[in-house]
C-alpha cells in the first residue's frame, strides 16, 4: 500500500497544525494538534522534563520526534482496517535536513513497534495529493466535522519524549 503524509500549518507547535496520512482511495486519518496539548508540551520543555535541550537544533529534534509520534499513532489505528504490511510512504519534506532523523524513528516506531515493512521516500507532493488536501481542510476546519481525525493523548506523545 502507498500512502502519502502531509502537513499544514506554520509550525509543529503552533494551533491546527496537522498531520495527515492518505492514500489515493480516500482512506484519510489526521491528527490536529490543540492549544492545551500545545501548552503542555511547551511548558513541559521548558521545565527540562524531555531530553530536547534549547538550542535550535536540539528544538527541531523535538519537533521532527513529535511529528514521527504522531504518524506512528495514526498508523497505529489505520493497522487493523490495513492487511498489506508492506507499506510506501510518501513523506513530503516539510523537515528538510531531517530526513535521517525521521527515517530512523519511523522504522522504529512502525518497524519495530507496529511489525510493519515500509519504504520511505522524501519528495514535494503534487496538489492533488489527497493527504496535501485534507491537511489544509482539516487545518481549516474549526468544527471537526471531516472524517478521518484520530485522537491522541497528550499522554500517549508525552510517553515517548521522555
Amino acid at each position: 500500500m502507498e500512502f502519502d503524509i502531509d502537513v499544514s500549518g506554520e509550525d509543529i507547535l503552533s494551533k491546527n497544525y496537522t498531520i495527515v496520512i492518505a492514500d489515493k482511495n480516500y482512506f484519510i486519518r489526521g491528527y490536529k494538534f490543540d492549544e492545551k496539548t500545545i501548552q503542555l508540551l511547551k511548558s513541559r520543555h521548558g521545565e527540562g522534563r524531555y531530553r530536547y535541550g534549547f538550542s535550535k537544533q536540539q528544538k527541531a529534534f523535538l519537533r521532527v520526534r513529535i511529528y514521527c509520534i504522531i504518524i506512528y499513532y495514526l498508523f497505529n489505528d489505520i493497522l487493523s482496517k490495513i492487511k498489506n504490511i508492506n507499506i510506501t510512504l510518501n513523506i513530503c519534506r516539510d523537515f528538510e535536513g531531517h530526513e535521517k532523523d525521521i527515517t530512523s524513528f519511523l522504522f522504529f516506531l512502525l518497524g519495530d513497534k507496529l511489525g510493519l515493512k515500509i519504504e520511505l521516500r522524501y519528495l514535494k507532493l503534487s496538489n492533488d495529493s489527497n493527504a496535501d488536501k485534507y491537511a489544509h481542510l482539516m487545518r481549516k476546519d474549526k468544527k471537526n466535522l471531516i472524517k478521518g481525525y484520530v485522537k491522541i493523548s497528550f499522554e500517549s506523545i508525552e510517553k515517548f519524549l521522555k
